[in-house]
């Protein structure tokens, strides 16, 4: 049993004990271990600061019997307004009706008095490590969710089970593909392979895949209508909860289409403009030519000069058109790869975050297995003592009846003397 003092300095704890010197002597340990401690005299003033204070509150230990409110009774007005704040009883005695309502309500552990200053602050320990490892899990949970929602607006993504057949594909797929998800799901993901597409390229994804490795690369797939598209894809295994076996695989992808598109329409006007800048060229030397001829009359220097002029403003236009459409095409480019390095850095990111969820919640289930386990022995200890008190209430029937069987007898025998 070991103490982390420093994840102990974290904590706030409510203690609630009326006996003076049962509670003077755990406060001034409580006091050196823990962040703060609120300590009540008794339940009433105990579910006061509890109601003040529930936010900050981890954990709170309890005396059952105490005036003016019960342990009992304080339990059940913390859990009105929390429910799953751990708590504690210590008692001197083992009352049935108590460990029942305690079970009922979630006690995370019941200790007897004189309390064992060691157990109960490796329980407190334990009790607030459980939460504070639960709350973890969940802020992971939704924070892996966020970027799965982050995905499915700008990835097409799609699940299959061992064999191939579809069993998730999210809208951008659908939207995509053509298809409706009714008639995509169950179905054979080669649905959307074109018809082009490698057949090794295919044959080396399912030997990584089958092996547990993650497949990534350039894929030509094909819409309902028929439309090739195409997509770089990053394709990975699912494995069962306990991380051992492979279940399905999971398909990310990033059209292309568009980009590409894009792409080749700035390469086409950049065509367009070099030949109009080629013809330009063209005409104007037709133009120097005419001029040349008329150079030694002075009357056409004016007209020489001002076309000339005119040529190489409309040359320097072009050319600075030019180097627009090319400096565009350069950042297009750099864009492209920021955001496919962005995409690939959040899918490893989400990758890990799965496997500590996946450790953490099978954490979780043997705790609560553990839990359940104690449950189901305070229950059977709770029967058997019922059994006790029954057989003993026989018993003293049982009495009764033979002392006025005697005390019958014992009059009729007066009577006679």
């Amino acid at each position: 049993m070991t103490f982390d003092q420093n994840f102990l300095k974290t904590l706030t704890v409510l203690y609630a004990e009326d006996d003076a010197h049962a509670r003077t002597t755990l406060s001034s340990i409580l006091v050196k271990l823990f962040k703060k401690v609120f300590i009540a005299e008794d339940g009433r003033q105990g579910l006061e600061y509890f109601k003040r204070n529930y936010e900050t509150i981890d954990v709170i230990i309890s005396d059952i019997n105490m005036p003016h409110m019960s342990g009992m009774e304080f339990l059940e007005g913390t859990r009105k307004i929390k429910k799953d704040t751990p708590f504690i009883f210590t008692t001197a005695h083992q009352e049935n009706d108590f460990l029942l309502g305690a079970i009922k309500n979630g006690v995370y552990h019941y200790a007897n008095k004189p309390v064992n200053i060691k157990e109960i602050i490796y329980k407190v320990q334990e009790a607030c490590q459980v939460q504070y490892q639960f709350a973890i899990a969940m802020h992971n949970h939704k924070e892996a969710q966020g970027y799965l929602n982050v995905i499915n607006q700008v990835a097409i993504v799609s699940k299959t089970d061992l064999l191939g057949d579809i069993t998730y594909a999210n809208e951008m797929f659908c939207n995509i593909s053509g298809y409706d998800e009714s008639e995509i799901l169950g179905k054979s993901h080669n649905l959307v392979k074109h018809q082009d597409s490698s057949s090794e390229l295919y044959k080396d994804m399912w030997e990584k895949l089958r092996t547990g490795q993650k497949w990534s690369g350039k894929l030509k797939n094909k819409a309902k209508d028929g439309d090739p598209y195409f997509v770089n894809a990053n394709i990975f295994p699912i494995y069962d909860e306990f991380d051992s076996e492979i279940v399905g695989y999971m398909s990310i992808q990033f059209l292309t289409t568009s980009e590409e598109n894009e792409k080749r329409e700035y390469k086409a006007h950049i065509r367009q403009i070099t030949l109009e800048q080629k013809k330009n060229e063209v005409e104007l030397k037709k133009q120097i030519a005419t001029l040349e001829k008329k150079l030694n009359n002075a009357e056409y220097i004016d007209i020489l000069e001002e076309n000339s002029s005119k040529a190489t403003s409309q040359n320097k236009k072009l050319v600075k058109q030019m180097d627009y459409y090319e400096e565009k095409i350069r950042n297009f480019e750099k864009e492209k790869v920021e955001i496919q390095k962005a995409a690939k850095e959040h899918f490893f990111n989400i990758m890990e975050e799965n496997k500590t969820l996946k450790s953490q919640n099978i954490t979780m289930r043997k705790k609560l297995t553990q839990l359940e386990l104690d449950f189901e022995k305070q229950t059977h200890e709770v029967y058997r003592l019922n059994e006790q008190v029954n057989q003993q209430s026989k018993v003293v029937f049982d009495l009764k009846d033979v002392i006025a069987h005697r005390e019958s007898q014992l009059a009729k025998y007066q009577k006679l003397n």
